[in-house]
């Protein structure tokens, strides 16, 4: 064997070393992007969670947000700050899925809490005064999602159920 035919092989063999670390890096980075997808669905969880969990600890917060009667300060303040903790997750969500880190079905599965959390006209009201407060892409993507969306009537049928 010469030594041209030996750093032939060489040459083949340090091709396929590097073809073989490209593959094994491109696994790692598959593996990072799971695991950050996942993380992300976590927190969305933990999120929608403690927003369930609000309303079990202050079931007042449905009354406040649909009834006739203008609330008292008080009312409004603990309505506010709820709202603010929900849109924020949404806002969190929103720019994970601008950032490629949740795909857009999950996404849109949970933007969906947006319409029942500014379901009222005392909500869209509120989220007026604290919208500035937000990533202004966030913002306009809220703004366009509910601009021709009636008020639900979650709160009415709620009350209705016998």
């Amino acid at each position: 064997m010469t030594l041209e035919q030996i750093a032939y092989i060489a040459q083949i063999a340090g091709v396929l070393v590097v073809a073989a670390t490209l593959i094994f890096l491109a696994l790692q980075v598959r593996q990072g992007t799971d695991l950050l997808r996942s993380d992300a669905r976590q927190t969305q969880l933990t999120n929608d969670q403690t927003g369930v969990y609000k309303f079990v600890e202050f079931p007042e917060l449905g009354r406040i947000l649909s009834q006739v009667e203008t609330p008292s300060f008080e009312e409004k303040t603990k309505v506010i700050f709820w709202m603010i903790g929900q849109m924020r997750a949404r806002e969190y969500e929103w720019l994970q899925y601008k950032s490629g880190a949740m795909d857009k079905e999950s996404w849109e599965s949970y933007r969906g809490v947006i319409y029942f959390v500014l379901g009222t006209e005392r909500a869209r009201a509120l989220w007026g005064l604290t919208s500035g407060y937000f990533n202004t892409g966030f913002t306009a993507m809220v703004e366009e999602m509910i601009r021709d969306v009636p008020p639900i009537e979650y709160w009415d049928d709620l009350q209705a159920i016998k």
